[in-house]
């Protein structure tokens, strides 16, 4: 065995951390690719935009997200100033306003004063999202509600007040919004919420909110979007209303009070805390009687796009990590990417991480066909379904690829200072948790088949993708996409002919296979374009590798191509 000193290691650990930091857009071909078909002519000057903001996004932006994720340089509530006046202020690191002004100045945000530009919005974020959190991915979410919402419901004086400063590139001259739904007896269970509104006297369309509010991330928010129950309404969901409540009136605090911050597992740098409402001023949004309507479909869906991004910005990210790390450390005489026990965990992630980005774009892609009147009613449906099932799946996916990568790393891949892995761990973990829990998505999906009959245009979708795949080398691909297709379809038939019981029993498991179905044709439409437009292979490797692993079921044993198959994947960029 020959000799690797420590001087050897620690040079080595020099090239890991050198080579990683390359502009994160350039250095991710299949991105670059599925952005291409996405977004055609336009694909150049969205690319350009995207190089740059890899360029601002390094190292020196990492120290920054880094820094401000130290236990000592957390958020912390600040009550009053220094003549004993009420500020309900929320106090952050400076690093973290050094990070906040990239993320808005990237335009995440302003693209979406126009319809047609989800892509391109889910593109920035893709690559702000590598850094995680970072104390402004959430924000960012939260605020694309707000724009949205008051895009499509609010009043033309509203759009006109509040849609300039939400769209703004100026971190210091913004307007953020945060959502705050959830209250101590009813997370996910919304039609419990008690917090009041109160009609203002004189104001028409002014109401005054009263009530407490259990999980407020963001808050520190300029705006907030509330739900509240309108005074005498009905119970659940149907007598809840949407408020937009500014934080201050008049320079003083808006009748609210923050009375702690929540001490996460993850997303630690970004303010969660709980409120109290006592009087605060706030004005309806969209009409009182569609505010559960308005919240689920306009700003929760937002959110859900949203938090998929994040879990494939946390994918990649940690893949990148772990690929280079695996190129660098030396163990037994052999770089460890060179054994297949590590290219066999490459391989997975690589995988795992395009199939959460093709699926993620494909619904951004719907998103701007649906806002630029060139798709109907049955898109909307079938859309409504593809962001719940997608947001649990990615999120799932996110958390065991964060694994996977700090695996890769061994113990340094525990260490907080070592790498960012640890924290894009924690941060999947409440990226699994944030804008529906996992049954909780699945339960609703369960609803919109029963009462909605959403499956019938979700399913036509998926065949009509099917339908456009070509020949050779994708014609047996096309054929395994069928065949899953028809499970699936009878797996719904099967689970809505069920008792209730049963039917929520088996509900999960049918969402499973309906994930493995999407992400099998996003996949397979990736390969026909790269292969359509001179592409390599490689899209054709991670089909195989997915039908093996995740459809077979095959392992090196017994099917021994996996080996060379893992080590294909294991060195794509």
């Amino acid at each position: 065995m020959t000799q690797h000193p420590p001087a050897a290691a620690r040079s080595d650990l020099d090239a890991w951390r050198e080579e990683k930091w390359r502009n994160a857009f350039d250095a991710d071909p299949f991105f670059q690719r599925l952005l291409r078909r996405h977004l055609g002519a336009r694909a150049s000057d969205v690319e350009a935009r995207c190089r740059a903001l890899g360029d601002r996004i390094g190292e020196g932006f990492n120290r920054l997200v880094m820094e401000s994720n130290r236990d000592e340089n957390l958020p912390v509530v600040r009550r009053h100033d220094a003549d004993g006046r009420p500020v309900e202020e929320v106090v952050f690191h400076p690093d973290y306003h050094l990070v906040g002004r990239e993320f808005w100045a990237s335009g995440v945000l302003a693209v979406l004063s126009e319809p047609g530009n989800e892509v391109v919005c889910g593109a920035l974020a893709y690559l702000l999202d590598q850094h995680g959190e970072a104390g402004h991915a959430c924000p960012v979410a939260c605020t694309a509600g707000a724009i949205k919402l008051i895009q499509k419901v609010g009043t033309p004086e509203q759009r006109q007040r509040y849609l300039p400063p939400l769209l703004e590139t100026d971190y210091e001259r913004r307007l953020h919004a945060a959502q705050f739904v959830t209250e101590v007896q009813g997370g996910s269970d919304v039609g419990l919420n008690e917090c009041v509104a109160t009609p203002e006297p004189g104001r028409p369309g002014r109401y005054r909110l009263s009530g407490e509010k259990w999980f407020c991330s963001v808050a520190d928010a300029s705006l907030f979007v509330v739900s509240a129950r309108l005074e005498g309404a009905a119970d659940g969901t149907r007598g809840l209303g949407l408020f937009l409540v500014p934080r201050t009136v008049d320079g003083a605090p808006n009748g609210f009070a923050l009375r702690r911050l929540k001490y996460k597992l993850g997303t630690r740098s970004m303010a969660t805390g709980e409120i109290e409402l006592d009087g605060a001023l706030g004005e309806s949004v969209g009409p009182v009687e569609d505010g559960f309507k308005n919240l689920v479909g306009i700003v929760l869906d937002t959110s859900r796009v949203q938090n998929a991004l994040a879990a494939t910005g946390i994918m990649r990210r940690a893949l990148v990590e772990a690929r280079h790390f695996a190129a660098h450390r030396v163990a037994f005489d052999r770089p460890i990417a060179e054994y297949p026990a590590i290219q066999e965990i490459l391989a997975r992630m690589v995988v795992a991480t395009r199939a959460a980005l093709a699926t993620s774009f494909r619904i951004l892609a719907m998103t701007d066909r649906i806002d630029t009147g060139e798709a109907g009613h049955d898109l909307v449906a079938a859309r409504r379904i593809a962001v719940m099932i997608n947001k649990y799946w990615t999120a799932l996916a996110a958390t065991r690829t964060a694994r996977d990568g700090i695996e890769v790393l061994g113990g340094n891949g525990t260490i907080e200072d070592f790498s960012v892995l640890p924290r894009l761990w924690r941060d999947a973990i409440v990226v699994e948790s944030w804008e529906g829990t996992h049954n909780t998505l699945c339960a609703q999906v369960l609803r919109d088949f029963a009462a909605r009959g959403l499956q019938r245009p979700w399913l036509d979708e998926i065949e009509g993708e099917i339908g456009g795949l070509g020949a050779a080398p994708l014609a047996d691909y096309a054929q395994t996409a069928r065949r899953l297709h028809g499970r699936v379809e009878d797996s719904i038939r099967s689970l809505l002919g069920a008792d209730e019981v049963t039917a929520t029993a088996q509900i999960r498991h049918v969402v499973d296979r309906m994930c493995r179905l999407t992400d099998w044709v996003a996949l397979c439409q990736q390969a026909q374009w790269d292969l359509e437009h001179g592409g390599d292979r490689q899209a054709l490797d991670a089909l195989e590798h997915s039908r093996l692993v995740h459809l077979e079921g095959a392992d090196p044993a017994s099917d021994p191509a996996l080996i060379s198959l893992n080590r294909r994947l294991a060195e794509a960029p």
